[in-house]
C-alpha cells in the first residue's frame, strides 16, 4: 500500500511540473507577442518620398556645392570622397539631408537639388523588426545612388563671372534650416573657395576688409544669414583661381561671419590639389 501512494505521489510530481512548463511557455509566448506588437505599434514608418520619419528628422544637413569656378581634377576626385564618407558615416538615421548649388544665378538656385532623409544602414535599425534586404535597398537605391547621380550631373568645370557666396548663405538658411523647421543637430558643410564675386563686393582682387569692417558697408549690412542661427559650420576649401587671399586673414573673416550670424566655424579643411 505504502509503495501505491509513493508512486503516485511521482506522477502527480510530473504532472505539477508539466503544467508548469506549459504555463511557463504561454506566458513566454504572450510576452514575446506582447513586445513584437508593441515594436511594431510604436515604429517610426517613413514618408515614400522623403524617407524622413513620420515624426520628423531629427536633423539637418545642408551641403552647399560651389560651381562658380573650374574644379581641378584632384579636387572633383576629393569632394566625392568626402561626400561618400559623410553619407556613410557621419549623417545619422533620420536626419535631412539637404544639398544646393552655388551657381552664377542663385536666383535660378533657390531651392535645394537633392532633399531626403537618410533611411538608416543596417547596423544603426532593430534586427528583431527590420528586413536587411529592405534596409540596404532603401539606403542605397532610394538615398546614396540618387546622391550620387545628383552630384555627378553637376559640371563643375564652368567659370562664372559673379560668385554669389553670400546670397546662397543666405538661401541655405532660408530655403534649407528654416524651411525644413528641423529641431535637431543642424550642419553647414561648404565644398567653396569661399571667394565672394559680386558688382557691389569682390573677393576676386585680392583685398579683404576685416569682417566688422566690411559689415558697416551697405552690402555687409545686407549679407547678413539669421537662418544660419544654431548651425556648425564645415568648409571645405577649395583652391581659389583669383587673386589669393591670405588664408588666416581669409578663415578669421569667415569665423567671424558665422559667429555674428549665430553660427560656429568648427573646421576649415583645404581640398587636396591645393
Amino acid at each position: 500500500m505504502g509503495l501505491i501512494l509513493r508512486l503516485g505521489g511521482v506522477y502527480e510530481t510530473r504532472g505539477d511540473s508539466k503544467r508548469l512548463l506549459a504555463i511557463t511557455l504561454i506566458f513566454l509566448a504572450a510576452s514575446a507577442a506582447c513586445w513584437f506588437g508593441y515594436a511594431a505599434f510604436t515604429k517610426e514608418t517613413l514618408d515614400k518620398v522623403t524617407l524622413c520619419p513620420s515624426k520628423g528628422p531629427r536633423g539637418q544637413y545642408v551641403v552647399l556645392i560651389d560651381n562658380t569656378s573650374p574644379f581641378p581634377f584632384t579636387q572633383k576626385a576629393a569632394m566625392g570622397q568626402r561626400l561618400k564618407s559623410m553619407v556613410l558615416n557621419e549623417i545619422p538615421e533620420g536626419y535631412l539631408l539637404s544639398v544646393f548649388l552655388l551657381d552664377e544665378d542663385y536666383k535660378q538656385n533657390e531651392s535645394p537639388i537633392f532633399e531626403k532623409c537618410n533611411p538608416g544602414q543596417w547596423g544603426d535599425k532593430n534586427q528583431y523588426t527590420s528586413s536587411k534586404n529592405f534596409v540596404t535597398r532603401d539606403f542605397n537605391e532610394k538615398f546614396a545612388k540618387p546622391l550620387d547621380a545628383v552630384v555627378r550631373k553637376i559640371s563643375l568645370s564652368g567659370r562664372s563671372k559673379n560668385s554669389p557666396v553670400f546670397e546662397i548663405l543666405q538661401l541655405a538658411g532660408i530655403n534649407g534650416f528654416q524651411h525644413s523647421n528641423v529641431q535637431g543637430d543642424k550642419k553647414l558643410v561648404v565644398y567653396s573657395d569661399m571667394m565672394a564675386n559680386m558688382p557691389q563686393f569682390s573677393m576676386y582682387k585680392g583685398v579683404l576688409p576685416a569682417y566688422p569692417e566690411f559689415r558697416k558697408t551697405s552690402y555687409g549690412h545686407l549679407s547678413v544669414a539669421p537662418g544660419l542661427e544654431g548651425a556648425r559650420v564645415t568648409i571645405n576649401l577649395l583652391a581659389a583661381d583669383q587673386k589669393t587671399i591670405p588664408y588666416l586673414k581669409l578663415t578669421q573673416f569667415w569665423a567671424e561671419y558665422f559667429e555674428a550670424n549665430g553660427a560656429s566655424l568648427e573646421t576649415i579643411e583645404p581640398m587636396e590639389g591645393l
